[in-house]
Order: structure tokens, then C-alpha cells, then sequence
């Protein structure tokens, strides 16, 4: 040490450099030591006393940020009710259970395989309609089409045997997840590796424990890619016993009650000596609770009510609308979660919060909802169009009492609605016309957008018209026929142009400012010409001298147009939106639209006039049926409304009453165009639907179809029908409005909407036991 520090000193240091090693020299080691050890203890010491007292708090949450997770649940919630006498249930939330079992059991599995086969055959297909009972049973085999597919009970049973029997029989876990959430990157490298035990759902990665062949290299391989510990990735895919095998999920009420009864007649009977362990299945089976928001009417009203989830609270129609009113409990379940952000258990320590509720019970009547929604099921079929609606409601009190569209959806399984499935010939053997007007997607490595099908993205895009209709493409299809677009109540949702049945209400407009009767004359010479085109009527009869009726009966262009002549803009305008129009009608549903209408001064003089029967104003066929209750009660425009009652946890009651909000029209006016609709529903083209012993009031009417600043050809599959249909005449205790969207066998209302209305028609007044003669 000497000789390094005289070396040192030696050179041409500067001077408070030589006495520091000086000073170094003579330095107690010891000293060294004890201050280093003093000063990092120090150090530690005060570290701790920061994260574990004074600022705790602070990382005490950011740990529990990282380690946990909360899981919400919103389902519990209060009831929605229909409007019958006793009431209905059309949303509630209870316990629905998942059917799984024990495969390691060692008593009758052929007694087992029996049962469940059953079990799922009442679950899939028994209760359901013939289609969803396809597609059910695809899902349950994990298959994509069955190209032998019958309807016959024996083969779908047969196939499920099939399924059943694997799943029994199944001695080890053949799927593991190894990581979610797999970068484009990540999942083209492990395709690379070319591991048969490797596979994808979407983006996330998993395994087959009992076909992987090296463990070591394979938790290797994986490793690189996935950057999860080799020893983590190796504990994942040890090979286990299945103890747990799910065989059905959510249980409907009457297939979980069968099952209850099985187990509970096999104890009585073991207990009793009549039957031994040997012999029984009722050990295999775990019946597991899940909270569930359920909807025990399904399709019924989906589009009124909308759904709640498990992990969310949808934000559309009646559930959300009074989403603070239905809640009961909220409650958050804590959980501990792993590095992917995956829960891996509970604690026990859940927050469970009582707040408020309320008991809605809605106008719709169940019953007129679901023969209305049987009615079109029916003349789908037969009529082969794109989308239906139906509003029927009390021109009195302006309750809503059936408000039904099709498409429609299931919300206790509303995912389902983003399935796809492969268009099968033998289902769809003329694509050109079975195919018309669904989104239809082929398969593209190029333009693309990500898809999944069968639990695998694949590359999509829209097909043109051209490969819709070429049978030799693979193409691709949502199984419901328009995706996500069921969600939406196309009663408030979508517009489009009513022209002849507003024909009815620009009537009403003339009779109120003019002292007329619909007995007056009137001449009609065809056409009108303005700003070099021609505006021309439909139908010959139109032509000459006839009365205003007769006009009316025949949907006459020209005399609409001498009408807003008479009356000219500013009037026009002013009634137009007082019977409701270019604005909402505040119905307690979500989603409501409008058309907007200018302002009367920026219409050109050929606006004007085709705006009289209704052309470039848009409408929603509930602000029809408001506008038709409007004539029908006399002269009042009123608030719609779709909620009965309200009931608070006192039990107080609050019910929605009537309430008017303007007049529009007077009287005698309502009394006249009321006249005119009978005549034109008792004589004219929707005569073959007439409805015998019965006065009603009415106008059909077919429009075109806008697009691109101009109108689809005058074809089937191009219309829109509708029929405006209120009655008695005498004294209007329905008000109707039926549209139908691109109907393929016909082109005008006569031969569509019209057939609908007078299914639903005789149906109501049977319900109500209306007497012949009104």
C-alpha cells in the first residue's frame, strides 16, 4: 500500500489531491465500515417508514391496482312487467345454472350419457323454433355446418349422443390458456412453429397438454415468443385430470326444474334402499348458480326492453331509460387476478350496496305482442322482406299496446347476433334472390377486415353484387341475416318517405282551412309540369271531374298539389309540424330520431309540391301512428308514452296519464277525413283484405326508395309498403301503422301490408270481443 501511494505522489498531482491520500492512509477501516453500515441503514430504515406509514395509503392502492381486479355485477335488478291482467314478466333477474359434471365419478356413465342426451334435446331444440334448434345444435358439436342435417328428433338426438358421450368419457384437460391478447406479430410467429397442440381463439393463445410430445422444448419455443417464464408455461400444460366438464349454459327454468327432480327423486330412492349408489347419476352433476339478468319471453319486446349483461349496463331502450329506477343491488366482487389480468379468485371482502329500485310495468299487452309477432313470422315467408314493423296503440290515451319489428333478437343471448355462418347451397339455392339485400362477405387476403368465425379470425370483406350471386365463392353471412342492426327498435329508429299515406293527413290540413266537403268537385288533368319536369298522378282514374273522395281513394298526385297550392307554404309548414313531424315525440325510449324539415322559406316551388304526399320528408312509422291518432281521436296531438306504472318500495304507485299537449285540427275536420278513409277501406284496392261486419278507416300507400339523389327502379324488392289503419270508425279504439321494407313476392301495400293488418285486425277484435256492426 505504502509503495502505491509514493508512487502516486510522485507525479504531478494537485496539492489537496496528495493530503487526501495522506489522510487516506491513516484512516480507521473500522470506521469506514461502521458509517457505510450506519448511513445505508439509515437509508433502509427510512424507506420503509415511507411506504409503510407515511405514505401507505398511497402504495397500499397502487399494489391493490396491480393485484386485483373488480369484478360488477348489475344484474340485480328489479322487474319489468307487461300490461296484463295477471301481469306478465318480461325482464327479472335470478339465478340461471350451467349444467356441467364430474367425469372422474366412477358410477353409471351409460345412465349419465342418457340423461344428458335428453336434457340437451329439451334445452336445444324442444323449446325453440326449428331454425334456432340448428343452430344450437352447431354450436353444442363445435361444428360449422351439417350438411346431413334432418329435423327429425332421432338424428338431432343421435348427434348430441355423440357430443355428450366425448365430453363423458374425457379423462384429461385438453385445452389450457397460455396468454391473451397475442399481438399480429407473436401469433405469426408461433404459426410459424408449425405445433400441432398450439391454436388460437381470436387472438389468444392455447394448448393441448395431451399432445405435446416434449414439454421442455415446447415451453422453450414458447417462452421466446410470449416472454411467460419457461417454468410458468410448463406448469400450464401439465397434464390434468378433467374434474369439471360443462355441458350446457344458463339453464332455462322448466329443463332446470327436470333436473332437480332427478336428483332429488335418486337421494329419495338410495335413501330408501330402492336404488344403489352403482345406479345412479346425480354424484356426477354440478349445477352452478350464475346471476343472470333473464328475459323469460325472449325475442318478445327485445327491442322495447333491450338486455343487460354481467359485466355491463347497456345504454338503450327500457333498461337503461330507467336504469337508476330498476337497479336494487350494486354490488362488486373483489378478485385476485394473475400477470395476464385474469381473475383467479374471490374475495370475500365484496362491497354490496342496497340502493333504490322500482317495479316498471309497460303498456304493451303481451298477448296482442305476441300473436302480432307470430302473425309475422308467418308472412315472412311469404312475402320474403328485408324488415317488418307494427305500432298499434290507443288514439284515446296514446299508449303504446304492441310495438313489434323483425328482425329481432333473443337478449338472453344477444352475442348471437355477431355469428356468422357459411352460405350453404343446399340452404340458399338461389342467391340472387334468397341472398337480396343481406350483408354477404367473402374472403380477402388484400382489402380486409377482421372477422370471427368458429373461434378463428379470418380476413372479410363485403362482397360485390356479382360474387353475392356466384355460387362457385365461399361467402359468408351473419345467421340472423343483418347483425347488430337487430338491436335497434326500427320503429323509432329508422326513417323513410310514407308518401300516400301522408296523403290522408294533407287532406285533413285542407279540410281544416278550407270550407269543404268531401263531396265537392274537383278536375284533374294528369299532370303538372314545373321547373321542366312533369309530376304525374299513378292511375288513370284520376283523370277528369270526380270528388274529393274519390281523389283521396285513388292517391291522386295532381290534387294533392293543388291543394298545398290553395294552401301554400307557411300553413303547410305550421301543420306539418303540429302533427308531430321534424321532431321527436319523446316517447321514454332511447335512440328516437327525426327527420328535420327546412324551414318553409328554402322550399323551391317543386319542394313544396312533393312534399304534399310526402316525398323528401322523412318520418318514423311511430310518429305515423301519432299522426293518424291525431285524426282518429278527434283533433288532439298527445304525449306517447310506453310505461303503465311505476311502483316504488313504499308500494306507492305512480301511473302515467294521458296527457294532450295541442290541438291540431278541429273536430268536425277529423270527423270528415275519418268519413273519407271508411269509404276508401271498404271499397277501394284493399278491399280484398276488408274486414267483414266492421267499419274501419284506412289508407294504404307505396313509396320508392331513396338512394344516391334518386330513387330505386318501381320493382319487387325496391318498395316500401305500409298500411294506416285506425277503428271502429265511429269511435277509433285502435290506431295501426304496418310497414314493410323490400318485399320480394309483390310491389304495392294492397297485396302485402294490407294482408298483414287484416290478420292483425280480426285478431284484435276477437281479443277484445268487439261485437259485429261497429
Amino acid at each position: 500500500m505504502n509503495n502505491k501511494i509514493e508512487k502516486i505522489l510522485k507525479k504531478d498531482l494537485p496539492y489537496h489531491l496528495n493530503i487526501l491520500l495522506k489522510k487516506i492512509e491513516h484512516f480507521d477501516r473500522q470506521k469506514v465500515v461502521f458509517y457505510s453500515f450506519a448511513f445505508f441503514s439509515f437509508i433502509i430504515i427510512s424507506t420503509a417508514f415511507k411506504y409503510s406509514v407515511t405514505d401507505y395509503e398511497y402504495y397500499k392502492n397502487l399494489a391493490d391496482r396491480q393485484q386485483t381486479t373488480i369484478i360488477k355485477n348489475p344484474v340485480s335488478r328489479w322487474t319489468i312487467y307487461s300490461n296484463n291482467d295477471p301481469v306478465w314478466v318480461l325482464s327479472t333477474s335470478t339465478d340461471l345454472s350451467d349444467l356441467a359434471i364430474d367425469p372422474q365419478e366412477i358410477w353409471s356413465k351409460e345412465k349419465l350419457i342418457t340423461f344428458l342426451t335428453d336434457t340437451a334435446y329439451d334445452e336445444l331444440c324442444q323449446t325453440e323454433q326449428s331454425e334456432n334448434c340448428l343452430w344450437n345444435l352447431l354450436n353444442f358439436v363445435k361444428k360449422t355446418e351439417l350438411e346431413d342435417f334432418s329435423y327429425d328428433a332421432t338424428y338431432i338426438k343421435n348427434k348430441i349422443r355423440d357430443e355428450v358421450k366425448s365430453r363423458v368419457e374425457k379423462k384429461y384437460v385438453d385445452s389450457v390458456s397460455i396468454k391473451s391478447n397475442l399481438t399480429q406479430d407473436e401469433m405469426n410467429k408461433l404459426t410459424d412453429l408449425w405445433f400441432d397442440w398450439l391454436f388460437f381463439v381470436i387472438n389468444n393463445l392455447y394448448a393441448d397438454p395431451t399432445k405435446i410430445m416434449d414439454e421442455d422444448k415446447f415451453s422453450k419455443e414458447v417462452s421466446k415468443i410470449t416472454w411467460i417464464d419457461e417454468q410458468t408455461i410448463k406448469n400450464i400444460i401439465k397434464k390434468r385430470q378433467v374434474r369439471y366438464t360443462r355441458i350446457l349454459s344458463k339453464l332455462s327454468l322448466s329443463v332446470k326444474d327436470k333436473i332437480d327432480t332427478r336428483i332429488a327423486n335418486e337421494k329419495n330412492a338410495i335413501s330408501k334402499w330402492l336404488l344403489s349408489d352403482e345406479n345412479s347419476i346425480y354424484k356426477y352433476i354440478i349445477l352452478e348458480p350464475r346471476p343472470t339478468r333473464f328475459y323469460p319471453e325472449k325475442n318478445l319486446a327485445s327491442q322495447i326492453i333491450w338486455f343487460v349483461n354481467n359485466t355491463w349496463e347497456w345504454r338503450y331502450w327500457i333498461e337503461w331509460y330507467f336504469n337508476e329506477e330498476l337497479k336494487w343491488k350494486d354490488w362488486l366482487k373483489i378478485s385476485k387476478k394473475d400477470i395476464s389480468g385474469r381473475a383467479i379468485g374471490l374475495d370475500e371482502m365484496s362491497e354490496q350496496k342496497i340502493i333504490n329500485w322500482a317495479d316498471i310495468k309497460l303498456t304493451i299487452d303481451r298477448n296482442i305482442q305476441k300473436e302480432v309477432s307470430k302473425i309475422l313470422w308467418e308472412w315472412i315467408k311469404e312475402f320474403r322482406a328485408n324488415r317488418w314493423s307494427v305500432v298499434i296503440m290507443d288514439p284515446k290515451t296514446w299508449a303504446i299496446i304492441s310495438m313489434v319489428n323483425y328482425p329481432d333478437f333473443d337478449p338472453n343471448d344477444f352475442w348471437s347476433v355477431f355469428e356468422l355462418e357459411k352460405v350453404s347451397y343446399w340452404k340458399y339455392p338461389n342467391p340472387w334472390f334468397d341472398l337480396l339485400w343481406m350483408p354477404i362477405f367473402v374472403e380477402d387476403s388484400i382489402n380486409w377486415t377482421d372477422f370471427v368465425f368458429n373461434n378463428k379470425k379470418i380476413k372479410l370483406r363485403t362482397a360485390t353484387e356479382n360474387e353475392s350471386f356466384n355460387s362457385a365463392i365461399p361467402k359468408y353471412k351473419y345467421k340472423n341475416n343483418f347483425w347488430p342492426w337487430v338491436y335497434a327498435n326500427d320503429a323509432v329508429w329508422s326513417l323513410y318517405e310514407p308518401w300516400s299515406v301522408f296523403k290522408a293527413i294533407t287532406t285533413a290540413i285542407w279540410i281544416d282551412t278550407w270550407d269543404i266537403k268531401p263531396s265537392d268537385l274537383y278536375t284533374d288533368r294528369w299532370f303538372v309540369e314545373i321547373d321542366n319536369f312533369k309530376i304525374s298522378n299513378v292511375w288513370k282514374e284520376c283523370i277528369w271531374t270526380h270528388t274529393y273522395s274519390h281523389a283521396l281513394d285513388w292517391s291522386c298526385n295532381v290534387w294533392m298539389i293543388d291543394i298545398v297550392k290553395k294552401i301554400w307554404s307557411a300553413l303547410f309548414y305550421k301543420y306539418v309540424l303540429d302533427f308531430g313531424y321534424g321532431q321527436k315525440t319523446n316517447i321514454t325510449l332511447e335512440w328516437e330520431v327525426f327527420g328535420k324539415i327546412q324551414p318553409y322559406e328554402k322550399w323551391s316551388k317543386a319542394k313544396l309540391f312533393t312534399q304534399s304526399f310526402w316525398q323528401w320528408i322523412t318520418s318514423t312509422v311511430l310518429q305515423m301512428a301519432t299522426a293518424y291518432s291525431v285524426l282518429a281521436n278527434g283533433w288532439v296531438y298527445m304525449q306517447p308514452y310506453i310505461v303503465d306504472s311505476i311502483t316504488l318500495p313504499n308500494w306507492q304507485i305512480i301511473n302515467n296519464a294521458p296527457t294532450p299537449i295541442r290541438r291540431v285540427i278541429k273536430e268536425e275536420t277529423s270527423k270528415q277525413i275519418i268519413a273519407m278513409l271508411t269509404e276508401w277501406a271498404n271499397i277501394w284496392f284493399a278491399k280484398k283484405w276488408w274486414v267483414e261486419w266492421y267499419d274501419m278507416a284506412g289508407k294504404t300507400w307505396t313509396s320508392q326508395i331513396a338512394s344516391k339523389w334518386k330513387y330505386e327502379v318501381w320493382t319487387a324488392w325496391h318498395t316500401i309498403t305500409s298500411y294506416g289503419w285506425f277503428w271502429p270508425s265511429s269511435n277509433p279504439k285502435f290506431v295501426m301503422i304496418v310497414k314493410i321494407d323490400r318485399p320480394r313476392s309483390a310491389v304495392y301495400a294492397e297485396t302485402t301490408s294490407s294482408a298483414l293488418y287484416s290478420r292483425i285486425a280480426k285478431y284484435l277484435l276477437n281479443y277484445y270481443s268487439i261485437p259485429k256492426g261497429n
